[in-house]
C-alpha cells in the first residue's frame, strides 16, 4: 500500500523531460572533469581548426592523451606550467602594484568562462631600497638617507626631518638645507603624509622628544592606543623604542590597520599652483576662502595650500618662510584649538601634525585671537557665530607689519554646514570678507548652495570663484575615529597639554592640581557665570557646571555684557550668576577667550571652585578681575569620568591620625600643593601635604568638597580620605 502511494505521488507530479546531451559538452564525471581542467590551456580566442587536413598535417597532430591512473600524476605534472612573458617591454600596472589578469577557463561541464581568482601584488609604500649606502641608523636614534636618484617615503609615528642637502617636500611644504628640523606627528588615524626628494638629497630623520608624552594618553583613554609604529620594521634595523618607523612593504604596518597616504589630486595640484601664483603677483593680500560639504577635503586642502604659502620663496632659493594668518572657523573640528573655539592664527611654520597634536598654540606669536561659540556647530546663535568671525577679520584687517610691507595671505576654514541656514551662513561671510577667490570644495553640486555662493560674489569683483573635486570618498578611513572621537581626542589632549614644557602629562586629571577659584566676597576671582542658549534654575546651577567645561573669557568694557548687569547669587552658596533671561551672548568686540576650563569640584562653603586648565598664570592674570565664566553646549567631558579607570591607577594611601587608611583616588587629588587663583592676584599655595614612610597624609584645615558630579560633602579634617570617583559623584567621605 505503502508503495501505491508513493506510485501516485510520482505520477501525480509533472517531470520535465531532460534535455539531451549537447555534442559540444560531453557528459563526464568530475573527476574527469578536473583531468581534462589541468591539461586544457586557457583559451582567450579560438584557434581555428582545419577540417580538410593534408596528410602531413594529420600525421603531424599529435594524439590526446586520456588520463589513466598510471600516468594521471604525471600528466599532471607536466601540464600545470607558468606562462612566461616573453615581452621585453616592462609593465607599468606591475611596477604601481598592479596584478595581470589571468585568462578566463572554459569549464567542459557548464560549457561557460570560469572567472579567474585575481591576486593582487602588494602594494610598496616607500621607494627606497635600504642598504649600507643610503640608509644609516646613528646610535642616538636618527636615520640619515641619501636618494641619489629620488625617493618616496611613508613614514608612521613622531619625527623630525632635517635636509643636510638637496630638497625634500612632505605635506605641500618644499624644504631646503636653510630650514631648521621640523616636527611631524604621524599616526595612522589621519592620512600618512608622504616624503619625497629630489636627486642627490641627504636627509637626517630625528627622534620626536615629545612622542612618549602624547603615547602615554592611551592609558588613560583607548581612543589614543594603537596608533603609531607598535610593529618592528621588518629587513631594516632599529631600535624597538623609536618614536618612528619607515614603511616599506605591507609586513610593515601594525595588523588590522587600513593605512592611507595624503594624496592630492591633478585638480588640487593646478589650483594650488595658480594660488601661489595669485600670491606672487598681486599687490594686495590674498585671500582664499575654502568651503564645502562635510568630509570634502576642505581641511586637507588647505593645510596643503598653507604649507605651500609659507615655505614658497618666489625662486629665490636664500628667501626666508613668508607667515601667513589662518581663520580657523569651524568649531567642530578646529585645525588649532579645542572643539567650540574659532580662533585667528599666525604661522610661521609648515603645519605637519593632526589637530589633537596641537590643540593650543603660543598665545603670543601664534594665537591672535579666539572666541568661544560655546558649541560645536553655529546653530547655537548664528548671529554671534557671524560677530565672532568678522571681529576676527578685523583684528586681521588692523595687524601692522614692519617696513610697511603688505599683509601676509589669509586662508580661510569655513564648517561643512552648506544648505539652509549654513549657506546664509556662508553666503554673508562672503560679502563681509570679500576674499579673493572663493574656493568650493566639490563639483557634484548641491547647484542650490553653488548658485547661492555665486550669487553672493556677484557684487564683489574682485571675488573670483572655482570649484574643485572632493577627496576621493574611498580614500577617507574607514577607521574607529569617527568625528565625534577625534572631538574627545582633541579635547583630552588639550587639558593634558603642558605648553611650558610641548609635552602631556599622562597623570589623570583627578591627580592634577587645579585653581581654587574664589567666587564670593569682594575679591572674588570671576565676575560670574553667564549661560549662553540656556540658563538652569540658580538652585541647581551648582549641579549643572560641576564636571562640565565652561569657556574663561576676558572683557575689556562692560559693553562687552550687552546690558546684562543683574546678578544673582545663586544657591545656597551664593554662586554668582549673570541672569540672561533673553539668551544674550558677549559682544566680541569687546571680548576674548582665555581658554577652557574644566570644573572639577565646588566647595560651596568656602566658596570656592576647583578649575583645571591648560592657560598659564600670564593669561590669568591679564585679566585683571574682568573675567567671565560662559557655559554653553560643550560636549560633554566623558573621558575624563574613567581615566582612573583605564590606568587602573590606585595612587597613594591617605594616612590620617587614627591610623586608618583610604584610597587616594577620584577627580579631586591633590599632588605639590594647590594652585591659588584670586581676584588679587594669583599665587600658590599649601594645605600640609606631607610625606611619611610610605605613604601620603593630608593635614587640611577645614573642610573642601573635590566632588564631581555630586553634591558637595563635608567631613572633619581628621577623617578626610580621597575615594575613587564613580558616575554618583563621590567626594570627601569618610572611608570608616
Amino acid at each position: 500500500m505503502a508503495m501505491n502511494n508513493k506510485r501516485r505521488k510520482l505520477e501525480g507530479v509533472d517531470i520535465p523531460p531532460k534535455a539531451p546531451a549537447s555534442p559540444a559538452t560531453p557528459v563526464m564525471s568530475a573527476f574527469a572533469a578536473r583531468q581534462q581542467l589541468w591539461g586544457a590551456p586557457s583559451p582567450v580566442a579560438k584557434t581555428p581548426v582545419n577540417e580538410n587536413p593534408t596528410p602531413a598535417q594529420r600525421d603531424s597532430t599529435p594524439a590526446k592523451t586520456i588520463p589513466t591512473r598510471r600516468n594521471k600524476r604525471g600528466a599532471a605534472k607536466e601540464q600545470v606550467s607558468t606562462p612566461v612573458n616573453k615581452d621585453p617591454t616592462p609593465d607599468l600596472n606591475r611596477e604601481r602594484g598592479d596584478s595581470i589578469p589571468p585568462s578566463p577557463i572554459l569549464s567542459p561541464v557548464l560549457g561557460t568562462l570560469i572567472p579567474p581568482v585575481v591576486r593582487e601584488r602588494q602594494p610598496q609604500y616607500s621607494s627606497l631600497k635600504p642598504h649600507k649606502k643610503n640608509y644609516q641608523q646613528k646610535p642616538d636614534g636618527c636615520v640619515a638617507l641619501r636618494t641619489p636618484d629620488g625617493e618616496r617615503l611613508v613614514i608612521l609615528g613622531s619625527y623630525g626631518i632635517e635636509v643636510h642637502q638637496g630638497e625634500a617636500t612632505i605635506a605641500g611644504a618644499q624644504l631646503t638645507p636653510l630650514d631648521p628640523v621640523q616636527w611631524i606627528h604621524a599616526p595612522h588615524c589621519h592620512a600618512l603624509p608622504v616624503l619625497r626628494t629630489s636627486e642627490d638629497t641627504v636627509v637626517e630623520l630625528h627622534p620626536h622628544p615629545a612622542a612618549n608624552g602624547l603615547r602615554q594618553l592611551a592609558k588613560l583613554n583607548p581612543a589614543f592606543g594603537k596608533l603609531w609604529n607598535e610593529v618592528p620594521t621588518q629587513g631594516v634595523p632599529s631600535k624597538k623604542d623609536s618614536t618612528f618607523q619607515i614603511l616599506f612593504s605591507p609586513e610593515d604596518v601594525p595588523k588590522k590597520v587600513a593605512l592611507q597616504e595624503l594624496v592630492s589630486p591633478p585638480e588640487w595640484n593646478k589650483k594650488l599652483a595658480s594660488l601661489i601664483a595669485t600670491k606672487r603677483k598681486g599687490a594686495s593680500s590674498p585671500i582664499f576662502f575654502l568651503c564645502g560639504p562635510k568630509s570634502s577635503g576642505k581641511s586637507t586642502f588647505g593645510k596643503l595650500l598653507a604649507n605651500r604659502l609659507i615655505t614658497d620663496r618666489a625662486g629665490n632659493k636664500n628667501a626666508p618662510w613668508s607667515p601667513i594668518y589662518i581663520l580657523d572657523i569651524d568649531p567642530g573640528q578646529p585645525e588649532f584649538g579645542p572643539p567650540g573655539v574659532i580662533s585667528l592664527v599666525r604661522l610661521t611654520s609648515p603645519n605637519l601634525q593632526p589637530p589633537f597634536c596641537h590643540p593650543t598654540l603660543e598665545p603670543v606669536t601664534s594665537m591672535i585671537r579666539s572666541h568661544a561659540i560655546a558649541a560645536v556647530t553655529p546653530a547655537l546663535d548664528p548671529e554671534h557665530f557671524i560677530e565672532c568671525v568678522m571681529d576676527l577679520f578685523t583684528t586681521y584687517q588692523t595687524q601692522t607689519h614692519p617696513g610697511g610691507e603688505k599683509k601676509p595671505p589669509m586662508v580661510v576654514n569655513t564648517p561643512g554646514w552648506i544648505q539652509g541656514l549654513g549657506l546664509d551662513i556662508l553666503s554673508d561671510l562672503v560679502k563681509g570678507i570679500k576674499p579673493t577667490e572663493v574656493v568650493y570644495m566639490s563639483t557634484e553640486g548641491p547647484e542650490e548652495t553653488i548658485s547661492g555662493l555665486q550669487a553672493a560674489i556677484s557684487f564683489i569683483p574682485t571675488t573670483a570663484f572655482s570649484t574643485l573635486p572632493s577627496q576621493n570618498t574611498t580614500e577617507i578611513l574607514s577607521s574607529s575615529r569617527i568625528p565625534s572621537s577625534l572631538r574627545t581626542m582633541q579635547a583630552m589632549s588639550y587639558f593634558h597639554l603642558l605648553p611650558s614644557l610641548s609635552t602631556w602629562n599622562s597623570t589623570p586629571l583627578s591627580h592634577a592640581p587645579p585653581w581654587r577659584v574664589r567666587y564670593t566676597g569682594p575679591d572674588r576671582g570671576f565676575r560670574g557665570i553667564l549661560c549662553y542658549d540656556y540658563q538652569p534654575s540658580p538652585r541647581i546651577l551648582a549641579e549643572a557646571i560641576n564636571g562640565m567645561v565652561l569657556a574663561l573669557v576676558k572683557i575689556s568694557n562692560l559693553a562687552a555684557l550687552r546690558g546684562l548687569d543683574n546678578i544673582i547669587e545663586a544657591g545656597s552658596g551664593k554662586m554668582p550668576l549673570i541672569d540672561n533671561p533673553m539668551g544674550k551672548s558677549l559682544d566680541p568686540k569687546f571680548s576674548e577667550l582665555v581658554g577652557l576650563v574644566l570644573v572639577r569640584g565646588v566647595d560651596e562653603r568656602r566658596g570656592e571652585l576647583q578649575l583645571l586648565t591648560p592657560v598659564g598664570m600670564g593669561g590669568v592674570e591679564k585679566g585683571e578681575g574682568r573675567l567671565v565664566l560662559v557655559m554653553g553646549k560643550f560636549d560633554t567631558p566623558s573621558w575624563c569620568y574613567s581615566e582612573e579607570l583605564f590606568r587602573g591607577f590606585r595612587g597613594c594611601m591617605g594616612v590620617r591620625p587614627g591610623g586608618r587608611g583610604g584610597r587616594f583616588g577620584g577627580l579631586g587629588g591633590i599632588w605639590g600643593g594647590v594652585r591659588w587663583w584670586r581676584g588679587d592676584g594669583v599665587c600658590w599655595g599649601d594645605d600640609g601635604l606631607g610625606y611619611k614612610g610610605d605613604f601620603f597624609f593630608f593635614w587640611l584645615s577645614g573642610c573642601i568638597s573635590s566632588n564631581l558630579l555630586g553634591p558637595s560633602a563635608s567631613t572633619n579634617d581628621t577623617d578626610i580620605v580621597y575615594t575613587p570617583m564613580c558616575p554618583g559623584g563621590l567626594g570627601w567621605t569618610d572611608h570608616a
